[in-house]
């Protein structure tokens, strides 16, 4: 699969609100995300807390995507900006994936 079609499998994912399945099909197992959420950094390790965490968003925060305004893929990485709906309206997201193996690897993810 290209890093085209993992990203638009991706969303698809994504869409489904599984947040299980999600990271068991796109996440690595020595996965770490970074949110840019709060005043400092939130680090994420690992499957199990990357589900909590990921399902905490979908059920609190996440209500569907909307468009992504950029996109640029590399043989190792996706960097994207895009609008979602949240349950306090539109708001953009900012995010750079980093692949290892055909798997999100490291997950740099901001919310404006």
């Amino acid at each position: 699969m290209t890093n085209q079609g993992f990203y638009e499998n991706h969303l698809s994912l994504l869409a489904n609100n599984d947040a299980d399945a999600l990271v068991d099909h796109d996440y690595h197992d020595d996965a770490m995300m970074i949110l840019f959420v709060a005043p400092e950094p939130i680090y994420v390790k690992g499957k199990e807390a990357l589900k909590k965490q990921l399902g905490d968003y979908m059920k609190y925060v996440y209500r569907g995507f909307v468009s992504t305004e950029k996109l640029a893929i590399t043989d190792d990485s996706i960097f994207l900006e895009a609008t979602i709906n949240t349950a306090n309206g539109e708001a953009k997201v900012y995010d750079a994936l980093f692949l290892k193996d055909g798997k999100i690897f490291r997950h740099y993810s901001g919310l404006k």
